[in-house]
C-alpha cells in the first residue's frame, strides 16, 4: 500500500508543510513511507501557477498514483481533490483521509478574494500588479480566471452524488470547538449511503493552514497514522 499526500494550495501549502513533515516522520516512525509531491506550478514541480486549473491538478494525481493501490491524505483543497478524483469509482483509492476538506468551492473563493483585499488595502495595492489579462492575483499567485470559476464551481454535494468508490473515509475537523461543522456533517451523512465505512472527528488543535505553526502536531499525526493502518 502506498500512502499520497495532496497538499493544499495558495498560501495554505506554504503554511501546512510544516504539518506534511511531522507527519512523513510520525509514518517513517511507524514504518511506512509518506508519499508528498507538488503539483506543477507549485513547489519544486516545474510550470507556472498561471496554468493551473482542475484539469491539471487531477492529471498530476493521477499520474502519481499511476495505477496502484493507494490511501491518499488530503488538506483543504488537497483533500477535496482526492475526493474529487475518487468520485469516478477510482476503484485503487482503498482508503481517504480529509482533514478540513473544501466543500463549497464558492465559499472557498470567497474566502481567498476577501484575504487578497485586506492584503491589497494594507500594501495600498488594488491590483496586485497584474493587468486585466485573464488572471487574478489571489495570495500572490497568478491564477487564471478559468481555474477561479472551476474552483467557484466545486461542490463536494453534487460530487458526493456519483460517488461510486465503496472505500474507508475518515473525515476531521480541526477547531478549538467540540462540535463537527454542520456542512460538513450534511456532507458525510449523504456520503455514508456511498462509502463503504465513513467517520467523522472533530479534534482539537490550532488551525496549521493559515499560519506557520509553531507546535507539535504528534496528537493528530499519529492518529492519521492509525487510520492508515487500521
Amino acid at each position: 500500500m502506498r500512502y499520497i499526500y495532496c497538499h493544499p494550495l495558495f498560501d495554505e501549502m506554504k503554511c501546512a508543510y510544516r504539518f506534511s513533515y511531522q507527519l512523513k516522520k510520525t509514518f517513517e516512525a511507524n514504518g511506512l513511507l509518506l508519499e508528498r509531491f507538488d503539483y506543477r506550478g507549485t513547489g519544486e514541480a516545474q510550470g507556472d501557477f498561471k496554468d493551473v486549473s482542475l484539469e491539471t491538478l487531477r492529471d498530476d494525481l493521477s499520474g502519481h498514483i499511476n495505477g496502484q493501490h493507494v490511501t491518499l491524505i488530503g488538506v483543504r483543497f488537497g483533500a477535496s481533490l482526492a475526493f474529487d478524483y475518487c468520485a469516478g469509482g477510482a476503484g485503487q483509492v482503498k482508503n481517504l483521509v480529509l482533514l478540513e476538506p473544501i466543500v463549497d468551492g464558492a465559499e472557498y473563493a470567497d474566502y481567498l478574494y476577501r484575504k487578497q483585499q485586506i492584503k491589497d488595502m494594507m500594501s495600498y495595492n488594488s491590483s496586485g500588479g497584474l493587468k486585466n489579462d485573464g488572471f487574478k492575483n489571489l495570495e500572490g499567485y497568478k491564477t487564471s480566471l478559468k481555474f477561479i470559476e472551476q474552483i467557484k464551481r466545486f461542490n463536494l454535494f453534487k460530487t458526493a452524488g456519483k460517488y461510486t468508490a465503496n472505500n474507508f473515509i475518515f473525515i476531521g475537523q480541526i477547531s478549538g470547538t467540540s462540535k463537527v461543522d454542520p456542512q460538513v456533517m450534511d456532507w458525510a451523512k449523504l456520503l455514508a449511503q456511498k462509502a463503504k465505512h465513513i467517520s467523522i472527528e472533530n479534534i482539537d488543535l490550532p488551525i496549521f493552514w493559515e499560519r506557520i505553526p509553531c507546535f507539535d502536531y504528534s496528537r493528530l499525526t499519529q492518529k492519521i497514522s492509525g487510520w492508515c493502518c487500521g
